[in-house]
């Protein structure tokens, strides 16, 4: 037994030198020559076996020809398997003999199994490995042991079955995972030799053919290969470098710096980028960029790959964009030096000028000569104010503008720009605010002239720019460290319902010379060099400054400054004294509003400010939570449907504050008057609800009511009245025909707060509002969105009186946010009452006539 398992042994040696043999010098693995080749050997192989089979017992033998015949399939192909199966079934029928009918069908159901097997690898992806072979040996022992059925009789079978079985199942899977074992890894190394070679090769062509010049160094420096590209960028030969250090070509002055680039040059470490000059052939030095990387070689010795570029142009460019700015930058120089030093000699004569108008202003002249000397006065203030600004410009571009910085009293400046553009915006019948943050400090250190120069200028564009409604200034503390001598980032922003800026205009903005578009140098005048100033002396302070626009709704111009707090700091609206108690008052208190439309804002705003409270907005419910989290209010006011974060949201963030600031009272301005809607507030935190539209008895009573309670983290229902902000749960709205358009009395009420010069700007904005709403609500995408547009409008509707709309929102609000297949009837329904509510309105202010032309500028 021992011998025949070594002939065996020997053949399968056999079959493994010649199939390396073969696929050696085969570029194809399907090439029909070494499938016939390989058939070949295999069908030898397969007669060997069955001439010298392995004597297992008396009687019994074992040959190889069926694992010969599957692993020929495997991996030479069904043209290699077909020829050693006819060979094995040949020579068993030579044989003759009892069986020879099963022998035969052995080699031929051996064939059929390995082509199958075969195609099924490749069917499903599979390779080839260790379990694979020896499940296919399994599987052809198997098949060759059915093909025992064809014996002459069925005794016979079971009697040959029953002494081979075990012994072929033992041998057939081993015999066949051992010999395509070693046929398995000839294979692989072979397939790695390939992917190497063709790996070489084509990292040689691009090598060959870059036009950087690619090298390899060896740890001592030596060059081993460099690539052909280097006749074009030194001119010399390859063979001329290779085997030479390339620090003789280096120029003097850079064997410093390139002996620094690679000291410290490790396996692992990052690649070196350093630009250097070489030298050419010719002896000129070419400015080159070197990056070189660490690696190691095939040896495991350590080696520099690198990559040279030519960058002698790219040099010549830069320096000669270097020369060009630094001369711009002496001209420039120049000319702000010669605009400073001529603005100030111009600024001289020409305040004699107004002076000596003034003078004669003051003496006995006729009518006609005061109105001439009058206009000569204002025309010369007009050309100071633009010489001011030529003058501050050029100091600054001259690099001698010099900040003054001392202790000032913040609120005092922000009122006092205030006053200073009251009148202006009232006569043009505008609602002009000053809105304070609870936690802005009151005293500062900072160069208060250039602040409020920068106030005035944006404050005063809002109103130039601003037909109706209002310019709000307002002042908010972004972040502090707190304590005496700490820097308070402070956020100052003028917002304005004006005509709003387009995003293609809003580039231009902070350029000298620029007013978003020359109509508007046209129609109002002016320099255009108000904002680039304001932008670099916001720069120069040490902040900076941008702008939030959208067309039709109006601008907010803001900046940012790192102001130090200096001693008694304070609130907006609260003295040291009470700040020390702590004791909250009916009157004087600080209230967060967040509320993102404008038009809201406005109302609530003003009711609250002549009730005499101190006011800070928040547009979303993000920004409640900066701002209650960064300051000390009495009591917030919490929209419920809000971008970004809405009052929920808000609600649950500000109690995980903790703390007084996590207990401040909260109402919520809901437009939602549903019993589960206003459980909801109450359950996320909130204390009460103010149902919108704004009622300005009822919201000063619940504001009131919760500033005496003080902070507390109760519900409405805990309050000492026990009752809700209206009184409870708003009940159902009536029916359509019972709702009048215009409720009068409001009206008349938002005239008491606005003012009456106001109201009709105020009511054409809102008109304008209603209008772009009702549009968005129709081709509004989804439900949602149609929902939140239908919200802002029953708000909007409200604030003047249109209960019939008001109520129509509400209804289309529910519609959509419960997907209601009325919702498109209701929608249509609300564009009609928006036309009776604006014929209403007109019909009832005959003053908007006159303000007309101004809505939707």
């Amino acid at each position: 037994m021992a011998y025949d398992l070594a002939e065996n042994i020997a053949a399968s040696a056999f079959v493994v030198l010649a199939y390396t043999f073969l696929i050696r010098r085969s570029d194809c693995g399907r090439d029909l020559t070494r499938q016939f080749a390989f058939g070949a050997v295999m069908a030898l192989t397969a007669v060997f076996s069955m001439i010298h089979p392995i004597h297992v017992g008396p009687g019994l033998i074992i040959d190889a020809r069926s694992p010969l015949v599957g692993l020929a399939a495997l991996f030479g192909g069904p043209i290699s398997a077909a020829l050693t199966a006819t060979a094995a079934a040949g020579y068993r029928a030579w044989l003759g003999g009892v069986g020879m009918e099963a022998g035969m069908a052995n080699a031929l159901v051996s064939f059929l199994t390995g082509v199958g097997f075969a195609w099924w690898m490749r069917r499903r992806g599979l390779r080839l490995g260790a379990v694979s072979l020896l499940l296919f040996g399994l599987l052809l022992t198997v098949v060759s042991l059915s093909t025992l059925l064809l014996l002459p009789s069925l005794d016979l079978a079971a009697q040959v079955l029953g002494r081979t079985a075990l012994p072929l199942l033992t041998i057939g899977p081993l015999g066949t995972l051992f010999l395509g074992g070693l046929l398995l890894r000839e294979q692989r190394h072979h397939s790695a030799e390939q992917r190497l070679g063709e790996s070489e090769a084509r990292y040689r062509l691009l090598a060959d053919n870059a036009t950087d010049m690619i090298l390899e160094m060896k740890a001592d420096g030596a060059v081993r290969y460099l690539s052909p590209s280097v006749r074009d960028i030194l001119g010399h030969d390859p063979a001329e470098i290779v085997g030479r250090a390339p620090a003789a070509l280096l120029h003097p002055d850079d064997l410093e710096s390139a002996a620094l680039a690679f000291s410290g040059m490790k396996p692992g470490s990052p690649p070196v980028t350093f630009t250097h000059r070489l030298r050419h052939k010719d002896g000129r030095y070419l400015w080159v960029e070197s990056s070189m990387r660490p690696a190691l070689d095939a040896d495991g010795a350590f080696t520099v790959v690198g990559v040279v570029r030519d960058v002698t142009e790219r040099k010549r460019y830069e320096e000669e964009l270097s020369d060009a700015r630094a001369e711009a930058e002496a001209a420039n120089r120049v000319k702000s030096d010669f605009l400073a030093s001529m603005s100030h000699e111009i600024r001289t004569p020409l305040n004699g000028v107004i002076g000596f108008a003034d003078l004669l202003l003051g003496t006995d002249l006729t009518p006609e000569q005061r109105q001439y000397v009058a206009l000569q006065r204002e025309a010369g203030r007009g050309l100071l104010a633009i010489i001011g600004d030529i003058l501050d410009y050029s100091k600054i571009e001259a690099g001698k503008l010099e900040l003054e910085e001392r202790p000032f009293d913040l609120q005092r400046l922000l009122r006092d720009c205030r006053d200073l553009m009251s009148n202006t915006a009232s006569q043009k019948g505008l609602l002009l605010q000053l809105s304070l943050g609870a936690a802005v400090p009151r005293h500062v250190r900072g160069d208060e002239a250039r602040i409020r120069q920068i106030l005035l200028n944006l404050v005063g564009n809002a109103v130039k720019f601003t037909e109706r409604g209002s310019v709000l200034l307002s002042v908010g503390m972004l972040s502090a460290e707190g304590g005496e001598g700490a820097v308070a980032w402070l956020r100052f922003a003028v917002s304005d319902t004006g005509p709003g800026i387009p995003s293609a205009d809003q580039v231009n903005l902070f350029q000298r010379f620029s007013q978003g578009d020359r109509s508007t140098t046209r129609r109002y005048g002016g320099t255009g060099l108000g904002l680039i100033i304001s932008k670099q002396l916001s720069e120069l302070m040490g902040g900076r400054i941008g702008v939030q626009s959208s067309p039709g709704v109006g601008s907010t111009f803001w900046f940012e400054l790192p102001l130090p707090v200096t001693a008694a700091t304070g609130v907006a609206g609260v003295t040291p004294d009470r700040a020390a108690a702590g004791a909250p008052s009916r009157r004087g208190a600080r209230i967060l509003l967040a509320e993102d439309v404008p038009m809201n804002q406005i109302v609530t705003s003003s009711i609250l400010c002549k009730a005499g409270h101190s006011v800070e907005v928040a547009e979303d419910g993000a920004l409640a939570v900066q701002a209650v989290r960064g300051g000390d209010f009495d009591l917030v006011l919490m929209d419920m449907q809000m971008p970004r974060m809405d009052g929920l949201q808000a609600t649950a963030a500000i109690r995980q504050l903790g703390g007084r600031r996590g207990a401040v009272p909260i109402i919520a301005l809901t437009a939602n008057a549903l019993t589960d809607q206003l459980q909801l507030c109450l359950d996320v935190g909130m204390n009460d609800h103010v149902t919108k539209p704004i009622e300005r008895d009822t919201l000063l009573a619940a504001v009131d009511r919760w500033l005496d309670a003080g902070p507390t983290t109760g519900t409405a229902g805990d309050r000492p009245d026990g009752s809700g902000a209206d009184g409870g749960v708003a009940e159902d709205a009536p029916d359509a025909d019972t709702v009048p358009v215009l409720n009068r009395a409001s009206l008349d009420t938002l005239a008491d707060t606005l003012g009456a010069e106001v109201l009709p700007r105020f009511v054409l904005g809102t008109l304008s509002e209603l209008a772009l709403r009702v549009d968005r609500i129709s081709e509004a995408p989804t439900a949602r969105e149609a929902a939140a547009d239908a919200h802002a409008m029953v708000s909007l509707a409200g604030n003047v009186g249109l209960l019939e709309l008001s109520r129509l929102a509400r209804a289309v609000q529910h519609a959509c946010e419960q997907d209601r297949p009325d919702a498109a009837l209701l929608k249509a329904d609300l564009r009609d009452a928006v036309n009776r509510a604006s014929s209403t309105l007109h019909a009832a202010l005959p003053t908007l006539g006159a303000a007309v032309e101004t809505v939707g500028r």
